[in-house]
């Protein structure tokens, strides 16, 4: 019979975090969490598939139900949180801001547009980060959308803090990357073998 985990009421990252507890204790039994709102829903569910896991959602009133099965026998250390640093180390670009550097706002513009220029002629980055008022970049209005969709189509991650996005609220004008979480932005900095901040 699978274990019921309830985790409504939490906050990002929590559910994750807990998803990933009982994941790692309960082996390949079949697990259902129990979440309230919708990025919880699809957070968990992007943690537990990423970890080779089947996930089935349902809702049921104010919540979601997500039934969790991870594979079976030897595969089911996929569903472990990595405890080896993957080779080779990636690189991560994390954008804290929608402007490079502190001094004058139209410099900063400026410098980040010219970042994205140059970004895209070099060797480029598995993953990128954007959080807080970094989120502005990914928007449908931001100078360097071209650049970013461009890297999207090479391959590279975009990660894209959604509690930003709803603190500004701005989520519905997402135009680049996928929503993400602390859990996940945290995780892809903890792995990376070179981390730059422009």
């Amino acid at each position: 019979m699978p274990e019921i985990l309830d985790l409504s009421g939490l906050a990002c990252p929590l559910p994750v975090i807990r998803t990933k507890e009982a994941l790692e204790a309960k082996g390949e039994q079949e697990l259902i969490v129990v979440v309230d709102n919708a990025a919880a829903r699809d957070n968990v569910k992007r943690f537990a598939e990423s970890r080779s896991c089947a996930v089935t959602v349902a809702a049921a009133g104010n919540c979601f139900h997500l039934t969790i099965q991870p594979p079976a026998g030897q595969a089911a250390q996929a569903c472990v949180f990595p405890t080896a640093v993957p080779q080779p180390l990636p690189t991560v670009v994390v954008f804290a801001s929608d402007r490079m550097g502190d001094g004058d706002p139209a410099l900063g513009d400026i410098l980040m547009r010219a970042f994205f220029q140059s970004l895209v002629q070099m060797e480029t980055p598995q993953k990128m980060v954007f959080y807080n008022r970094g989120v502005f970049l990914t928007l449908d209005d931001s100078p360097v959308l071209p650049e970013l969709r461009g890297l999207e189509d090479m391959g590279v991650k975009l990660l894209v803090c959604g509690a930003c996005l709803d603190f500004y609220k701005v989520r519905e004008r997402l135009a680049a990357g996928q929503v993400s979480n602390m859990f996940a932005i945290l995780e892809s900095q903890m792995e990376a073998g070179q981390i730059i901040r422009p």
